[in-house]
């Protein structure tokens, strides 16, 4: 299996969290195909490790507005997969 490149494009994350998001997006990617179980498991896995609660969107990301909570927003891509992760309150 080829290793997938990670681009984060805009995060608030602390670093740590933010790695958390990334490691969690790669295991979720080689363990599913769809984009509706990659961010199930992300969401259940972020809110198991973070508190709840936490939303994930799979797919296109162009033009979308969030309000996320400081330090808990993150915007990135895992080969082919736009990924945006954030905790609202």
């Amino acid at each position: 299996m080829a290793k997938a490149s990670i681009k984060v494009h805009s995060t608030t994350m602390r670093d740590e969290m933010q790695r958390d998001a990334l490691q969690c997006a790669l295991l979720a990617v080689n363990m599913y195909d769809g984009g509706t179980d990659i961010s199930n498991y992300m969401k259940q896995e972020f809110e198991r490790k973070h508190g709840r609660t936490w939303h994930c969107i799979v797919g296109n990301t162009e033009g979308y507005i969030v309000g996320s909570k400081d330090d808990f927003y993150i915007d990135f891509s895992v080969g082919k997969r736009e990924i945006v992760l954030f905790h609202t309150a």
